[in-house]
């Protein structure tokens, strides 16, 4: 993997925490597939199940997220519906404070040449 790529991945890691609470925050309770549809539409930045299920899974140990499995519909499995907790709120306002303030100083930079 060049450079460019190992930067992107690492990224991607980094902020699909934030990504989720924001979803859950905006939207409320979803089901884990129904988080990893809303973040592909939202763009290409959250690869998919494989991403986010495991940080459902540390969010939820966190108790960032709560959990609670939903009714049967037609017959269907039961879902796994997640939702954001008071602490979770928290953690999201901070995130998204850090998260303005790296914008603003990357966008400090443009332009910017020696």
């Amino acid at each position: 993997m060049d450079a460019y790529g190992s930067w992107l991945t690492q990224l991607r890691k980094g902020v699909v925490e934030l990504l989720v609470l924001g979803l859950l925050d905006a939207r409320g309770p979803l089901h884990g597939y129904g988080i990893v549809q809303e973040l592909q539409e939202i763009g290409e930045l959250v690869a998919g199940v494989s991403t986010v299920y495991p940080v459902l899974k540390r969010l939820e140990a966190d108790g960032l997220v709560s959990a609670a499995w939903g009714a049967e519909e037609d017959g269907a499995a039961r879902r796994k519906y997640y939702e954001i907790t008071a602490d979770g709120g928290t953690f999201l306002a901070s995130g998204r404070v850090q998260w303005e303030t790296l914008d603003r100083a990357m966008r400090g930079l443009e332009g910017e040449t020696r």
